[in-house]
This record gives structure tokens, sequence and C-alpha cells, in this order.
């Protein structure tokens, strides 16, 4: 179990992660932009591109710490559907959770001090309906407050998109 300082570095982490994505993001979008793809306005559940999570997004996030019950409670249900949002545009879930339960556990994987980085690309693969890009796998860990290596970052992008193209044949 991590220390109090542990935390704090943590925490702080999460929160630059954050800053880090907001300020990334205006640059991916103008990448989308040139090769054709709309990014899509925002939704009653989460900011757009154009208004990325910024570090108030993250403010008293307690990823790995959160009850069965709590992932699917209060802002953590937001930042689940708003990463739903993210992966699967247009779907709308009513009252099923499975997605939004795929999603904590993507959420509860990287939150391990050694995260599975296949196991973390399988939650993604099932719940996505778009391409896994880097940029959108950045965005998505902004939009849940946890973050990764670039080395894990890649390998979950790269295992995530290779399992969707997989899975929808």
């Amino acid at each position: 179990m991590p220390g109090i300082n542990e935390k704090r570095r943590l925490g702080v982490k999460h929160a630059l992660l954050c800053v880090g994505v907001a300020l990334a993001l205006p640059v991916a979008s103008a990448t989308a932009a040139g090769t054709g793809s709309t990014p899509r306005p925002a939704t009653p559940s989460g900011p757009s591109i154009a208004n990325p999570p910024g570090v108030a997004w993250c403010a008293g996030q307690r990823v790995g710490s959160l009850s069965e019950r709590e992932k699917l409670q209060g802002s953590n249900l937001t930042r689940l559907r708003a990463a739903q949002s993210e992966l699967a545009p247009g779907f709308t879930a009513g009252t099923a959770t499975t997605g939004l339960r795929l999603l904590a556990d993507y959420q509860d994987e990287l939150s391990r001090s050694r995260p599975d980085g296949v196991l973390a690309a399988s939650y993604l693969a099932q719940v996505s309906t778009v391409p896994i890009t880097p940029a959108r796998l950045l965005r998505v860990n902004a939009l849940l407050c946890v973050s990764t290596t670039r080395a894990l970052a890649g390998k979950i992008q790269t295992e995530a998109e290779a399992q969707r193209l997989q899975m929808s044949r």
C-alpha cells in the first residue's frame, strides 16, 4: 500500500498529465483535421476536444481505492461516460453498464503498480467502435485520470487496436 508521499506524488503526476493533455490536444485536433476527421461536439457527459479536461477534472480522483459501487457513481461515473463517448461515439447505453464496467476495470488496471498492458488493451478493444489511435488513448487516459509510461501506452494502443480489428471481423 503506497504511503502518503507516494499518494501525493501520484496525485501531482495525474494533475500534470491532465494539464499536458490539455495543452497537447489542440495539436491532435489540428492533425485530425488534416486527415479529414472532424472533431465531435461536446456531449453532456464530458468535455469536447475543444474543451479538454484539466486539473479540476481529476480533482479528488481516487482511482484504485474506489469500491465496486463507487466506481459507477458521482464524478467517476461522469469520467467513465466521457471516455465511453470518446471510444463509442453515438452509442447510448441507456441502463446498460457493461461498457462502463469495462472502462472502470481499465481504470483499475492502470492504477496497479505493474499494470498488464494486454489486459488493459482488451478492456479498451471491447468498448471501442472507433480506431484506437495514440491520441485517442491519451485522451481516454486523461478522461479517466490515469497515466502510463510511453512504452506501456504504445503497447496498450497497438494491442487494443489489433484486438478491436480482430473482433470486428
